[in-house]
């Protein structure tokens, strides 16, 4: 084969960043190997013994290796064989004499690239490692096509997690008005019973009506006793509300092993169905493990959204003897947690929708349609169980089921 000019610059042009080792015992050989190569390649090599070449090997990456069979000591077959043991796609060249054709079928059976008949010609140099330097390219263009295509996966799976983390956020701020409300609704009460406890037992003294007692000492004693106790017991209560109400804000930045009953405790405290005279049947089954290990703060937004939207379409439809049935029981790997109203259900048409973004079934004063999306999202991304709805004839309305894998870490 006959190699013009035009060929040379195009075999040099695609030689620019390939690397290289030749591998033969004759070092005056493999000089006149290098001097020929270095005329196209970036990076040349060589070694004088097949010990050698794999200790380079082991030091560098080549692209192609270009090796003699008969070499003292380690034969070249031996090295291919060792070398494919390391990295089974390396590319090698066999430079051979022509009476060597007894090795051909070891050789086939190792998958060479190719062979360079001696005497050593640029010719037929270039002739056999054009083919293997076209594939190496082509090769390198779907690496860096792939490494080009990670990166932006894991950009794009970065911002969606980022936009999931604001939506969550931007859930909570919207549940955090309606929350307010709901505290301030509880408070009233506590509040009133504190104020009515203190304004008897300053009338009492402003009256005198212990003067009147045979010993008005342990009469004051006694009724100062059981108003302070009272008001301890509202002054806890105020603090839990306000504990709960801190700890669903903050945002969360590590995951921790909670119990699952006490945060819908912690929920339940919030919410206060009870206030809107809707009675709740809650159910926390004695199981062997009740403990998830997931970011406590969005795991109660997931309860408020549901618990919240029940609350909802109880009020909206004015549901005789309204109710809420909370269970919590497990199964060999999973919490389960249901969450059911007995509201009529969610309309055939949209019960497939309700988890998309914005979709919401209230009006846009009450409603912006992610609670039950981020839910979703928590519950599946975050916390790596399952969240899901139907209509049951049992509850006569919506049962949410969550599945949440029992936690498994003991830290």
């Amino acid at each position: 084969m006959n190699i013009n000019l035009e060929d040379i610059k195009q075999f040099k042009q695609m030689c620019l960043n390939i690397s290289i080792l030749m591998v033969d015992d004759e070092v005056e050989l493999t000089k006149y190997y290098k001097e020929i190569a270095q005329r196209f390649f970036e990076s040349v090599d060589i070694a004088n013994s097949g010990a050698e070449a794999l200790e380079m090997f082991k030091q560098n990456k080549y692209d192609i290796i270009y090796t003699d069979l008969n070499m003292p000591g380690m034969h070249g077959i031996e090295l291919i064989k060792k070398i494919k043991e390391i990295n089974p796609k390396q590319k090698f060249i066999v430079i051979s004499a022509s009476n060597e054709s007894d090795k051909l079928m070891d050789l086939l059976s190792l998958n060479i690239s190719g062979f360079i008949v001696k005497p050593f010609t640029i010719n037929n140099f270039m002739h056999v490692s054009m083919e293997q330097i076209s594939i190496v390219l082509q090769a390198k263009q779907l690496q860096e096509q792939a490494n080009e295509l990670n990166k932006e996966i894991v950009k794009i799976t970065k911002e969606k997690q980022d936009q999931e983390q604001m939506l969550i956020q931007q859930s909570k701020l919207a549940q955090t008005g309606e929350m307010i409300s709901m505290i301030s609704h509880q408070w009233r009460q506590p509040l009133s019973s504190i104020t009515t406890t203190l304004s008897g037992l300053k009338t009492r003294l402003d009256l005198g009506i212990y003067d009147d007692e045979e010993n008005p000492i342990l009469s004051i004693t006694s009724d100062f006793n059981k108003a302070f106790d009272k008001i301890e017991n509202m002054a806890i209560f105020l603090s839990k509300t306000v504990n709960d109400f801190r700890n669903f804000y903050r945002p969360d930045n590590k995951k921790t092993i909670i119990d699952i009953c006490d945060a819908m405790d912690s929920v339940l405290r919030i919410l206060n169905p009870n206030g809107n005279n809707i009675k709740v049947d809650y159910k926390c089954a004695e199981v062997d493990n009740r403990e998830v290990y997931t970011f406590e703060g969005e795991l109660k937004q997931v309860f408020i959204s549901i618990i919240n939207n029940a609350v909802d379409a109880l009020l909206d439809k004015g549901t005789d003897e309204a109710k809420i049935s909370i269970h919590i029981t497990q199964d060999a790997d999973n919490i389960i947690v249901s969450i059911a109203d007995n509201a009529g259900g969610i309309p055939d048409d949209i019960i497939n929708n309700i988890f998309l973004p914005y979709f919401s079934t209230k009006n846009e004063k009450n409603g912006t349609g992610l609670g039950l999306h981020m839910a979703k999202t928590i519950i599946e991304h975050h916390v790596n169980g399952s969240l899901s709805v139907n209509n049951s004839k049992a509850y006569n309305g919506a049962e949410f089921i969550i599945s949440i894998p029992k936690s498994k870490k003991k830290d």
